[in-house]
């Protein structure tokens, strides 16, 4: 009996240390598709800012650089939906052993009717009569503007589809769609200036390219199938049950969808204030920092996707032992995919402006890109600790966060911007994300009993931001002498 006990009590351990390699392996996996889907845009937008600053004239490249955030701002913006789809599709209270398909049946509706309502808003770009930069045509920027319109809508509408690649785990072959279309936003505009150099071409060949990637999107992600044939169906389910669904499934969006859009707000409303507040050409200086810096997130990001799907089905295993393995490993993998490139980027930032830019290079973009270098860092390690909050079903107080980081910008960057210029838009910046660091582990901490064996620890985060702010201070005197 006793030698009985013990075999099985060596068989339990084995497994569980099969089911923890193999979460790993399937994590890293996952990883690395995201991470080579998104080497082909990083590339293409590295090498194109260059090109689209000398063909529209810096001033010009400022506005661009406002309607490709626009066009992100409301392209990603989707109220919590396709997150919601990814996470719900685990959950068998909401998807009754169907997966994704109910999930996103539900959240298609939504979907398309907030692309109807942005469409629909167009006419409202003639406000910018009234906001006309220098050196810029009129004209050419409020048809321009007009045509980022239902590219973001386009944008809207596909995210559901890629809610059903990530919630399957297919991840190869959502970077397979991913990576060519994210580089169509930056060499698609290359192209069209060969035959005019203007906004309004630029934004023609990135509707073309919203058009492409849509039909992609819902013919190879599996979305054709529901419903073309009817997979997943409503009929026949009781109307309060569907009631119940929808209720639940909006519950769980609408959090996350706050969080989405408060984020997306805070990530572009230093380029709004710095540009009305300075200038087009303020803004040009420091959007060429940031589309440096904000690719660090492209690989952090890359992580937090394939972690998320992950994440949500540890959660529901029995042994809570493979959701502290799977946070560790996540954690390690962000020090190295999120924070060593934020510290390399700190130390050599101007000499890659310098190799990046050639003669469109300008001084005042250092310091401000090692400045915001320094938050996405220690952004990127607290990453690890908001999408575990997401995971234990904290979306209200994600939401809330994002409230305040709205608030803290908002005031950061009126109050530092008039002083400092470019550069207090990026103090403004990375402030924000150091205060988001330290109250998103607070927020954690608080959701789950066992949340101090997840995630970054406050610690941790302190000697980074230590060792960050050192480093500054030695970047600024250098740059200052």
């Amino acid at each position: 009996m006793s030698a009985s006990h013990d075999v099985d009590i060596v068989a339990t351990q084995a497994f569980a240390r099969y089911a923890a390699i193999r979460e790993i392996r399937i994590l890293v996996r996952n990883i690395a598709s995201n991470v080579l889907g998104t080497i082909l845009p990083s590339i293409a937008a590295l090498l194109a800012v260059p090109v689209i600053i000398h063909s529209l004239g810096l001033s010009a490249f400022g506005v661009f650089s406002l309607q490709v955030a626009m066009l992100f701002f409301f392209g990603l913006t989707d109220l919590g939906i396709s997150r919601a789809i990814v996470l719900l599709a685990f959950d068998n209270r909401f998807n009754s052993g169907t997966g994704w398909v109910r999930p996103y049946r539900v959240g298609v509706r939504y979907t398309t009717m907030m692309c109807g309502i942005l469409c629909a808003a167009t006419p409202l770009v003639l406000v910018l009569r009234y906001a006309h930069p220098r050196g810029v045509d009129l004209h050419d920027m409020i048809v321009s503007s007009a045509l980022i319109v239902p590219s973001a809508a386009l944008m809207l509408f596909s995210l559901p589809q890629r809610a059903i690649l990530e919630a399957s785990e297919q991840f190869f072959r959502l970077n397979l769609i991913r990576g060519p279309t994210a580089a169509s936003i930056f060499i698609a505009p290359i192209i069209a200036f060969q035959f005019d150099k203007s906004l309004t071409s630029a934004a023609v060949s990135i509707l073309v390219t919203r058009l492409i990637s849509t039909a992609v999107y819902f013919f190879c992600s599996g979305a054709a199938a529901v419903h073309f044939r009817g997979l997943g169906s409503f009929a026949g389910m009781p109307h309060s049950e569907l009631a119940t669904l929808r209720k639940n499934f909006l519950h769980r969006a609408s959090w996350l969808g706050v969080t989405n859009l408060l984020s997306l707000a805070i990530n572009y409303v230093d380029r709004f204030v710095l540009g009305a507040l300075q200038s087009t050409l303020a803004v040009g200086q420091f959007v060429i920092a940031q589309e440096v810096v904000t690719k660090l997130w492209i690989a952090s990001g890359a992580v937090i996707s394939a972690a998320t799907p992950r994440l949500a089905m540890v959660k529901h295993q029995p042994d809570f032992k493979l959701m502290k393995s799977t946070s560790r490993h996540l954690t390690r993998l962000m020090i190295w995919t999120g924070l060593l490139p934020a510290l390399g980027l700190m130390l050599f930032g101007e000499v890659l402006l310098k190799l990046w830019l050639g003669k469109s290079f300008t001084q005042a973009s250092v310091f401000s890109l090692q400045v915001m270098a320094a938050g996405v860092g220690l952004n990127n390690l607290s990453q690890v600790n908001f999408t575990l909050l997401q995971v234990f079903e904290g979306e209200f107080g994600g939401a809330m966060l994002q409230v305040f980081n709205l608030a803290f910008a908002g005031v950061s960057l009126v109050i530092l911007i008039p002083k400092f210029g470019v550069n207090g838009a990026a103090y403004a910046f990375s402030l924000r994300l150091l205060a988001d660091c330290f109250i998103g582990r607070y927020l954690l901490s608080g959701k789950h009993d066992a949340a101090s064996e997840l995630g970054v620890s406050n610690r941790f985060l302190i000697v980074v931001a230590a060792l960050f702010a050192a480093i500054l201070c030695v970047c600024y005197h250098f740059t200052a002498v």
